[in-house]
């Protein structure tokens, strides 16, 4: 287990937090009390006005929802401050937008190499929360497809790793995101998750008016995460290759499961087991793809 250097100057601490290589229980749960779990250092004036800046303009520039059309609002979050996880969550809004039509529609939290290389607003919980906030403003709520991709290191826990590096660590739990997105509100919803032990996020999240994809079984690790690669092993396969490729959702994990078990056999690796659930009440979100509107 690795403690958290001790901040100076906290914005929050919830209780004492851990990087994504710690030792925590394997089985599903939330151990946070539904909370984001961490600590955050204080930017300067002038990085936290750019960061607003940045992250209203985003929220500002968001297509309008258009009464009787099915719309997809998508948003990315690249939680870990390594190239592959940024590369990852805009490559997969890039392909998710044009599978989707959601062009204009698509935010994008990174937290990329840090504060000095910044392409854009950082994927912090306020901005996170924020842009979910924005999201039920703008929606329709009963009509529209909400879609959530989301790319990090995981927790043997099951929490969502956010980090950037010196700056802050944070933890999101699976309660946590059952809550904000029911607060939300959207009917209609896609939820991807490409990090370790993913699948904890599956029973909480699961529906009949949602699919959810992860990369791994809530016990497993998946790969693919080193900094310098583009994908992981899980958006490789299922975004970058099967959907991308034209696969319909379902297929596409299906095609995406056997091309990883491929990888970690020649790798070498134990199976990471990606796991989902297709709500049976999810033929709009289907349905929504390809579609020229």
């Amino acid at each position: 287990m690795r403690a958290f250097a001790a901040f100076a100057l906290a914005l929050a601490v919830f209780v004492s937090a851990s990087s994504a290589q710690t030792q925590a229980p394997t089985a599903p749960g939330d151990a946070f009390s539904g909370k984001f779990f961490g600590a955050e250092t204080i930017v300067s004036p002038a990085v936290a006005v750019q960061q607003h800046q940045a992250l209203s303009a985003a929220l500002n520039a968001l297509a309008p929802q258009r009464p009787g059309v099915r719309d997809a609002y998508i948003v990315s979050l690249g939680g870990w401050s390594d190239h592959v996880f940024e590369q990852e969550a805009k490559s997969a809004a890039d392909v998710l937008a044009q599978r989707f039509n959601a062009k204009g529609r698509t935010i994008v939290l990174t937290n990329g190499q840090g504060a000095a290389n910044r392409a854009f607003p950082a994927a912090t919980p306020t901005h996170f929360a924020a842009t979910l906030g924005r999201l039920s403003q703008v929606m329709d709520r009963d009509e529209d497809i909400l879609i959530l991709y989301m790319t990090s290191h995981g927790n043997p826990d099951g929490s969502f790793a956010i980090n950037e590096v010196g700056r802050f660590q944070y933890n999101l739990s699976p309660a946590y995101l059952k809550a904000a997105l029911d607060q939300v509100g959207v009917k209609h919803r896609l939820i991807v998750i490409s990090s370790c032990f993913s699948g904890a996020f599956v029973p909480l999240l699961m529906n009949d008016t949602t699919i959810i994809f992860t990369a791994a079984a809530h016990n497993r690790q998946s790969f693919g995460c080193q900094p310098e690669r583009d994908w992981t092993y899980f958006g490789d396969a299922f975004i970058n290759q099967t959907l991308r490729g034209g696969a319909p959702l379902a297929e596409a994990f299906e095609q995406a499961k056997v091309k990883i078990t491929e990888w970690e056999v020649r790798d070498k690796f134990e199976p990471s087991w990606p796991i989902g659930s297709v709500g049976v009440k999810t033929q709009p979100i289907q349905q929504a793809m390809d579609r020229v509107n």
